[in-house]
């Protein structure tokens, strides 16, 4: 009978080439993690966004690459056709006019700022609390960015509910489902008083390839929100849910890293705060498809910004200012102007250009429905 001899150095020899192996594709294939890998790729040609706006307004196999790509929603490929080389659009809206608006009442009445980060909520605080006409002195002595000052109206009551005013007692950036479900509870507790109050939903939106980009290097540079709890449908939304891209801080992160994090809330994040999350199954993932819940959300987010009695759009600061002042019969003191779009100058890859577009989907579908809701809206008050 043939005995096989066990030839210990040739087995510590396979043994080496074996951990040798795991570790060079370790490192060279992609793991799916939040971690900062030191091996970020260099060999990307990359260009300023501007660049890649005008290349692909001429280069017809560009515009399909990045138009014909696999989406979720099936309009967004429209969208995205739209957005890049756009046609006259002889679309109208039909506007539902709210016979309250006309009597806005100031003492009385509370106007909710839903604030979307980076989309300029932060110039449009200040100009609320410090440029709009309220006929009362807000009297706030201190800086509102850091302390909230509750700017009472003539009856002693909270006339707008925001950051500058309030701080976030519906959690950190609240969105339009954690506002329904906690507004009235929060107001109470503010004014230590249990009232009968209409609320005005108010919010601005930016154009979604921006406030993406805008967003990628706020955390790049090491400041973020991963303190922000979200809840839906009254319950709290656990990490085995949404899991953090990053412990701790994500400085540096590169866009491919900050794309690929799969939870990662800047993920069309403009139709997920303005949409009621409850109509697409919150934030769980089982009992419906990716496809279903981004139809859901869009169209839920569409229909709430439908309602709101005024929104703005950051890149048209005047038009913004004008439909405010007519919608609720304030003037501002001083003038808004327009705000520099510094992500023109981000440098990005054309694959990173492609692949940006799948996370701005519904963002891109609601922005351009924006768009048209808000030529109507300022044809109503001129």
């Amino acid at each position: 009978m043939n005995v096989i001899q066990w030839d210990r150095r040739r087995t510590q020899q396979l043994i080496v080439a074996v951990v040798i192996l795991c570790l060079v594709l370790y490192f060279l294939l992609p793991t799916g993690s939040t971690r900062r890998s030191p091996y970020a790729p260099t060999y990307k040609v990359r260009h300023k966004l501007s660049h890649w706006h005008t290349e692909i307004q001429k280069n017809d196999t560009l515009f399909k690459l990045v138009t014909e790509q696999k989406f979720l929603h099936p309009d967004s490929s429209a969208a995205f056709k739209q957005y890049f080389r756009p046609q006259v659009s002889l679309n109208k809206l039909d506007l539902k006019k709210d016979a309250d608006l006309k009597d806005f009442n100031i003492d009385v009445d509370v106007i909710v700022y839903l604030h979307i980060q980076k989309v300029g909520g932060t110039t449009f605080n200040n100009h609320l609390i410090n440029d709009l006409d309220k006929g009362f002195n807000c009297g706030c002595t201190k800086d509102v960015i850091t302390n909230p000052c509750l700017c009472k109206n003539k009856n002693g009551y909270i006339w707008l509910f925001s950051w500058f005013t309030v701080g976030w007692p519906c959690g950190l950036h609240a969105d339009w489902t954690m506002l329904h479900e906690c507004i009235d509870t929060a107001m109470n507790d503010l004014e230590e008083q249990t009232r009968k109050r209409r609320y005005f939903y108010i919010t601005l939106l930016r154009d979604p390839v921006s406030r993406y980009l805008s967003e990628w290097q706020h955390q790049r540079l090491g400041q973020h929100w991963e303190d922000a709890k979200l809840q839906c449908g009254g319950k709290r939304v656990e990490l085995f849910d949404i899991r953090p891209c990053f412990y701790d801080t994500w400085h540096g992160v590169s866009l491919d890293e900050f794309m690929e994090c799969r939870d990662n809330l800047a993920l069309n994040r403009q139709t997920r705060m303005i949409a009621d999350l409850t109509k697409s199954n919150c934030y769980y993932r089982r009992g419906i498809t990716p496809e279903k819940r981004a139809e859901a959300q869009l169209e839920s987010a569409k229909q709430n910004l439908l309602q709101m009695p005024f929104f703005g759009l950051t890149e048209r600061q005047t038009e913004t200012q004008h439909l405010f002042e007519k919608t609720f019969g304030r003037k501002f003191k001083t003038s808004f102007t327009y705000l520099n779009d510094a992500e023109e100058e981000d440098m990005i890859s054309e694959d990173e250009f492609m692949h940006l577009m799948q996370h701005i989907e519904l963002d891109m579908q609601l922005y351009l429905y924006a768009a048209e809701l808000f030529k109507e809206k300022l044809r109503t008050v001129i």
